[in-house]
């Protein structure tokens, strides 16, 4: 398959007029577009050959052409970086950002709904997934008579908490001694290598003398698995629904997004760079004009989670892979402390 430079030119410019009126593009309006010395009937033939090379289409037969989604894979993969976001921009961003609540439960449900409400696109943000993730230290404190707070801090310096409503009154020394118990049995063990029938035996051995203790043990239990489970954060379906671009297929697009497994795999970019899923090229059918943009974060040196944009097709790729490429650096150096040239 023979691409030349005017047919790049042709598809570039293409793309950039669908994108701009969401209208099939002319021979016509091409050759104003392109303000070049080429006539009209030169660009239909151009526009044909390429049409049965399967970058364009033509919904009927006296129409222009339209993009298919093997032109916006070419687009995207020959599009020029040249597209950066100026200091005001980025200072107006990390204003936003800097305000994020930063417990580990929360910043990163907040920066998914932050970065949609700046953008308004549907954002999904994966969590870094560590199988291996590990408590480093336990603490248990009396909120109430019959209230505690369970805290976890984790090997990587992230702070996980959980309260528990108490069913019976606990005394300062029993705390302190299922305090020592806690940094003593699951300090510094993955999930998978808890004792799990030891501390079956244990929560039930305690449970006849205080069931409170079986409570605390049993809720930290769950303070290690919750934070060893990639939960996946999805903020501004709103974006979807409210856009003429789905109005056919809104119901196969949100089915993506609620299946979980399904939506991992789309999400997780195999390398460094920015990673787009086109509707043709996703496990469920009939479902066309949607794309997923991802890039890694990352919270160590080979941990990562991700940031996803679900929108139309009709985008300003340039300036989301911009607004997507800043947001990540601020998720990765938040989240390690140290600035990442990604």
């Amino acid at each position: 398959m023979a691409i030349s430079k005017r047919h790049e030119e042709i598809i570039k410019a293409v793309v950039d007029m669908y994108i701009n009126d969401k209208e099939p593009v002319a021979s016509s309006a091409l050759q104003d577009y392109l303000d070049v010395a080429l006539s009209s009937a030169t660009l239909r033939n151009e526009m044909a050959y390429l049409t049965k090379q399967g970058f364009l289409n033509q919904p009927h037969v006296s129409a222009g052409r339209v993009p298919t989604n093997k032109a916006y894979r070419y687009y995207i993969e020959n599009l020029e970086e040249d597209t950066k976001l100026s200091n005001v921009e980025k200072e107006y961003i990390k204003s936003k950002f800097d305000l994020l609540d930063r417990d580990s439960q929360r910043f990163l449900q907040g920066a998914a709904e932050l970065f949609s409400d700046m953008f308004k696109v549907t954002t999904i943000i994966a969590p870094p997934l560590d199988k291996d993730l590990k408590f480093a230290n336990f603490t248990i404190l009396r909120t109430g008579k019959f209230d505690v707070v369970l805290i976890g801090v984790t090997s990587r310096g992230d702070v996980h908490t959980r309260v528990i409503r108490l069913n019976s009154e606990i005394g300062n020394t029993d705390i302190q001694q299922l305090t020592m118990l806690l940094n003593a049995r699951l300090c510094f063990v993955s999930w998978e290598d808890v004792d799990k029938h030891y501390f079956m035996a244990l929560t039930k051995e305690l449970s006849k003398e205080n069931d409170a203790f079986s409570q605390i043990i049993r809720g930290a239990l769950a303070l290690i698995k919750i934070a060893s489970t990639q939960t996946i954060h999805v903020r501004g379906e709103q974006y979807l629904v409210g856009t003429d671009d789905f109005e056919y297929n809104i119901a196969e697009v949100l089915k993506v997004i609620s299946d979980k497994d399904v939506l991992k795999n789309i999400i997780t970019p195999k390398l460094d760079g920015i990673s787009v899923v086109f509707g043709d090229e996703l496990p469920i059918k009939n479902i066309n004009n949607v794309c997923f943009i991802s890039k890694r974060y990352y919270a160590g040196s080979a941990v990562s989670g991700s940031l996803c944009v679900v929108c139309p097709q009709t985008v300003d790729y340039s300036k989301l892979f911009a607004c997507i490429q800043y947001f990540t650096q601020l998720l990765s150096q938040t989240i390690t402390g140290t600035e990442r040239n990604l």
